[in-house]
């Protein structure tokens, strides 16, 4: 089996969606703007929240730096209305922890919001590291923070592994010579990136990973 899995969060991992949404509309609302359809703020997720709320404000003229702090501070508080572990997810990671395969999460999310949803649905004890959109490393799909973790763990990238549904972990994962897992269940997209293999489900996943 692989030596390291890196999963994204948003997509992958989780279904983030209602909740993003809501902290982008609740964000909309108390600037005076009309709220957006949900489909729509999905297709702007992918690439950290500052530019999430960037694209939710491309329309209109106001404090920037005001809307962004307003949407972080609601979406602290609200990151778990609704957000849900996507199935076969938590017997997944489980099985990769307990088979003593690294498990980490790299993710354009804040840290923090990253922690606390896994230990909100209850993962977080599989997962050997977290990083964030916040910590010292550049966002996906700059390959900064693979490549950290393959030194953290002192390990090759020859039976590493990236999970994700959004170019950015595609690329990111080919620029760090991981093999890469495309999960078309989530709400990005692969553009031009070529994944090693592609999955329907979290289970099509670990079908894949325990032939290696």
């Amino acid at each position: 089996m692989a030596d390291l899995v890196v999963f994204d969060l948003d997509g992958t991992i989780a279904d983030t969606r209602l909740d993003l949404a809501g902290a982008v509309n609740y964000m909309r609302g108390t600037m005076q703007l009309e709220p957006l359809q949900t489909e729509r703020i999905v297709r702007m997720v992918g690439n950290g929240m500052t530019n999430l709320v960037r694209r939710a404000v491309a329309d209109v003229e106001i404090d920037f730096d005001e809307a962004l702090r307003r949407m972080k501070r609601y979406y602290a508080d609200h990151l778990l209305d609704t957000t849900c572990l996507y199935p076969g997810v938590a017997q997944g990671v489980a099985e990769l922890h307990q088979k003593g395969v690294k498990v980490a999460m790299v993710s354009n999310k804040p840290v923090a919001a990253c922690k606390s949803i896994l230990d909100g649905l209850q993962i977080g004890e599989y997962f050997d590291a977290v990083i964030g959109g916040d910590d010292a490393y550049p966002l996906k799909p700059e390959p900064d923070s693979l490549l950290a973790l393959l030194q953290k763990f002192d390990l090759s990238s020859k039976n590493a592994w990236i999970v994700g549904d959004n170019y950015t972990d595609l690329e990111a994962g080919r620029r760090a010579g991981f093999r890469r897992v495309f999960v078309t269940y989530g709400f990005g997209d692969a553009r031009n990136e070529k994944p090693d293999f592609t999955a329907g489900s979290f289970a099509e996943f670990m079908m894949i990973i325990r032939g290696f």
